[in-house]
């Protein structure tokens, strides 16, 4: 099965239609916009012809969390279905 399509089973499955949600492709890979996050899939070559995966997730349009790189599309598609039922916790830091 096409990432792109273990992508949408995976986010329906793990919502439940309890969210709204959207799936776009991107040049480096995928993207799912919610109504309080993005997550976005990102590509990176590796060596040896080898691709390696980055999930991150944004709020408010900043960076909250990184995870990977991922050798595998099984191991990136479970921490995604982890992100998606997780809370956003970030910490705003000042000077002073």
């Amino acid at each position: 099965m096409p990432l792109e399509d273990r992508l949408t089973t995976a986010v329906r499955e793990t919502l439940s239609g309890s969210v709204g949600w959207t799936l776009a492709e991107t040049a480096d890979g995928y993207r799912i916009t919610l109504d309080d996050r993005k997550l976005e899939l990102d590509r990176h070559d590796a060596p040896e012809e080898a691709v390696h995966w980055v999930l991150t997730l944004r709020a408010d349009g900043e960076t909250v969390s990184k995870f990977g790189p991922y050798e595998s599309t099984e191991r990136l598609v479970d921490q995604l279905e982890t992100v998606l039922t997780s809370d956003v916790f970030y910490t705003v830091c000042c000077d002073g």
